[in-house]
C-alpha cells in the first residue's frame, strides 16, 4: 500500500475537496486497483457518481487498494490547462495571481493544470493559444501523487500554499494573458 497516496486521498476531503477512487496504473495497463481486472484507462472504480467527502469513508477505500486519486471538474474547482513554459513565465511576473492558485505539473513537465473557481469561462484571448483550454464539467482528473501511464503528477503550487482555495479565474487568466505576445496564433 502506498501510504503517501492514501494520506493524500484523505487530505483532500479533510479540506473540502471530493475525491473518487480510480483505476491504477500497474506499469503496463490500468486495473481496477483491488483486483487485476483491466479497465479502459483512468476511470472511477465506484458505480456512484457521488464524490467521497468524508475522511473516514475515504480512508476505508484507500485501505483496500492504492487507488488513483481522482476529482471531478466543476464540483470543487474547474481546471485550466496550459503549457508549462507559459505558466512558468506567468509565475515570475510581479504579484502573479498564479502564486495563489493550486497548480499541478504533468509528469513530463510539458503542461500544467491550474485549479480555478467553478463556473469559469475561457477568455477569448486565451482561446487562440495552442494547448490552453478548460476541462469540461464532470471530467475526471488525477490529483497528485497519482501515477498515470505518463508518470506521477505533482504539485507545482501546492493546495496547502493556497489554503485549498482555487484561484480566481479572471485573475489567473489575466496573468496568463500578460505573457502572451501579439504574435500570429496568439503564441506566448
Amino acid at each position: 500500500m502506498d501510504e503517501r497516496l492514501r494520506a493524500s486521498a484523505v487530505e483532500y476531503p479533510a479540506h473540502g475537496w471530493g475525491v473518487q477512487p480510480g483505476s491504477v496504473w500497474d506499469g503496463e495497463r490500468y486495473i481496477q486497483g483491488h483486483t487485476p481486472v483491466p479497465t479502459d484507462g483512468l476511470v472511477a472504480v465506484r458505480v456512484s457518481p457521488r464524490s467521497l467527502r468524508a475522511v473516514a469513508e475515504t480512508w476505508s477505500w484507500w485501505s483496500v487498494a492504492p487507488y488513483a486519486v481522482l476529482a471531478r471538474t466543476g464540483e470543487d474547482f474547474d481546471v485550466l490547462t496550459a503549457p508549462a513554459g507559459m505558466v512558468e513565465k506567468a509565475l515570475h511576473l510581479p504579484n502573479s495571481a498564479l502564486r495563489s492558485c493550486p497548480i499541478m505539473l504533468a509528469p513530463r513537465r510539458e503542461s500544467a493544470r491550474l485549479l480555478i473557481r467553478t463556473g469559469s469561462r475561457l477568455w477569448w484571448k486565451l482561446r487562440t493559444v495552442p494547448e490552453v483550454g478548460l476541462f469540461p464539467t464532470g471530467a475526471l482528473i488525477a490529483l497528485p501523487p497519482t501515477v498515470t501511464s505518463a508518470g506521477v503528477w505533482s504539485w507545482w503550487v501546492a493546495p496547502a500554499d493556497c489554503g485549498y482555495r482555487p484561484g480566481l479565474a479572471d485573475e489567473v487568466q489575466k496573468t496568463l494573458g500578460a505573457v502572451c505576445g501579439p504574435t500570429p496564433g496568439g503564441r506566448c
